[in-house]
């Protein structure tokens, strides 16, 4: 495994953050996830799943898949978090079906073996300067033929890789505590060949995979969001995975 991340700076930073219902997302992006996983894996939107958020925030995610699936299938989540205001959160606006739970992600011991039918991880991963013990545990949590459902900005983007870079130009010059405004010290966008090989080294297989973004970049109220739309714009001649803010990909743990 690579380099750890700095837990330190990543509650100081969440704890500042927890609002009501915190999310980074858009209703239009929530709906868009769903149709690609619905669609992915038709079977996990019927019958009854143990189901384990990662990185849950205040559960905003965990929450709309619960509303989503009201009559088709029942979801019992559980929502962690290294974060105690975010689970402080959850534990104060209680939602029937949903638990949080305090925890890091790369300690092993946080859950049994083979505790969940389904792990949804909405852009966590990239929290994490290297994935691969992170995808190591979940692998180990999830119950065979079990399914992985992973949003992440996508490493793969030219755009995305530039966006990075400046960002640690930023770092330099200003400081972290300039930068920090922008990122916490840990985001690193990890490419779907990554991905794809931690999964593989954990007995799961990627099923399919897609781009998709960007929504708010299309705002032309400042000279940076401009900027952005017209080289996300650009980027789609690359095709996948190299256009698009954003990957989703689906794998399933091997029996």
């Amino acid at each position: 495994m690579g380099k750890q991340q700095d837990k330190t700076r990543e509650i100081e930073m969440f704890n500042g953050v927890a609002v009501d219902g915190y999310s980074t997302h858009h209703a239009d992006e929530y709906e868009e996830f769903y149709k690609y996983f619905s669609a992915s894996v038709p079977g996990c939107t019927t019958g009854n799943h143990q189901v384990l958020e990662i990185g849950c925030g205040t559960g905003a995610f965990g929450r709309f898949f619960l509303e989503k699936l009201k009559g088709k299938a029942t979801w019992s989540v559980t929502g962690v978090d290294i974060t105690p205001r975010m689970i402080e959160w959850i534990q104060n606006n209680a939602v029937e079906g949903y638990r949080g739970k305090q925890g890091d992600l790369e300690e092993e011991a946080l859950f049994a073996a083979e505790s969940f039918d389904i792990v949804l991880s909405p852009m966590v991963l990239h929290h994490f300067p290297d994935p691969l013990k992170v995808i190591s545990n979940m692998s180990r949590w999830l119950k065979s033929n079990g399914i992985i459902y992973i949003m992440e900005p996508n490493g793969s983007s030219p755009v995305n890789q530039l966006s990075k870079f400046i960002r640690h130009c930023i770092e330099k010059i200003m400081g972290l505590e300039y930068a920090k405004r922008f990122a916490t010290v840990n985001e690193t966008d990890h490419s779907l060949k990554r991905y794809q090989h931690c999964l593989q080294a954990n007995d799961c297989e990627m099923l399919c995979y897609r781009t998709i973004g960007p929504w708010r970049f299309w705002d032309t109220s400042s000279s940076l969001n401009c900027v952005r739309a017209i080289l996300y714009w650009s980027a789609q001649i690359l095709g996948d995975p190299y256009k698009g803010s954003a990957l989703l990909i689906v794998a399933r743990k091997k029996i």
